[in-house]
């Protein structure tokens, strides 16, 4: 049985570079400022399978993407989506604990809070 055993392996995926990783925690950052880190997380995680497809829909629209962001870009966006390992740091940035500065403007008195 030599053969079969790698015959339907699939590879696992790259673990993510420094660079994708700070594009991410950008990202994360972007939707925790607007206290929607654990929603985003919770939609990241839900919509996993569709990831695959999510990538070459990014393909079909490439050219009216062009119009927003650089080719390079787009491939970037593109390759994090294919990558399980992307996602699951991306999830875990998205769900991660407040900084202190985001504590800090909770507690402080001087902020009014909506109603």
């Amino acid at each position: 049985m030599g053969i079969w055993d790698n015959a339907f392996k699939i590879p696992e995926p790259p673990e993510p570079t420094p660079e994708e990783k700070a594009l991410l925690d950008g990202l994360a950052e972007k939707f925790r400022k607007r206290s929607m880190g654990d929603i985003a997380a919770f939609m990241v995680e839900s919509t996993s399978p569709l990831h695959d497809l999510g990538a070459q829909a990014v393909t079909f629209i490439e050219p009216a993407l062009s119009a927003f962001l650089k080719k390079e870009e787009v491939a970037k966006y593109k390759a994090l989506l294919e990558n399980r390992k992307a996602i699951a740091y991306l999830v875990s940035r998205l769900s991660a604990e407040k900084t202190e500065a985001e504590k800090k403007e909770k507690d402080d008195p001087n902020v009014k809070k909506r109603p």
